[in-house]
């Protein structure tokens, strides 16, 4: 075990946000608590990124592209979640496909799991 880092910080916001924006596409509710919290951690995340050296997650990927990918995360995120966005064919495929892409490079041979009991509840 090793102190808690901001790296640390950083992969388990993302972590949540990328399980928040799934379940919103999704169609699970979204009540004013977990609204609150995700578009904090959508905050969050933007700010950090912004000044993050992500040497540590040995990309095969740019760092600006990734880091660039995260911030629209964010962008798209608080869109969808904090102005009930809505959301055509092409714009939930970019966002799935923007969010496969930052799992694929941050959380390699991790499934990112939604936990369908926990998300039933706004």
């Amino acid at each position: 075990m090793h102190p808690m880092t901001e790296n640390d910080v950083f992969l388990l916001r993302l972590h949540l946000l990328i399980v928040i924006v799934k379940a919103a596409l999704k169609g699970y509710p979204i009540g004013k608590f977990r609204k609150k919290a995700a578009l904090d951690n959508a905050s969050a995340v933007h700010k950090l990124i912004s000044n993050l050296d992500i040497s540590f997650l040995n990309l095969k990927t740019s760092s600006h592209l990734f880091k660039e990918r995260v911030k629209l995360l964010t962008v798209m995120a608080t869109a969808i979640i904090g102005e009930n966005y809505p959301l055509g064919i092409h714009r939930r495929e970019a966002m799935l496909d923007n969010i496969e892409m930052i799992t694929e490079y941050a959380f390699p041979h991790k499934s990112l799991e939604l936990f369908h009991d926990v998300l039933k509840v706004a």
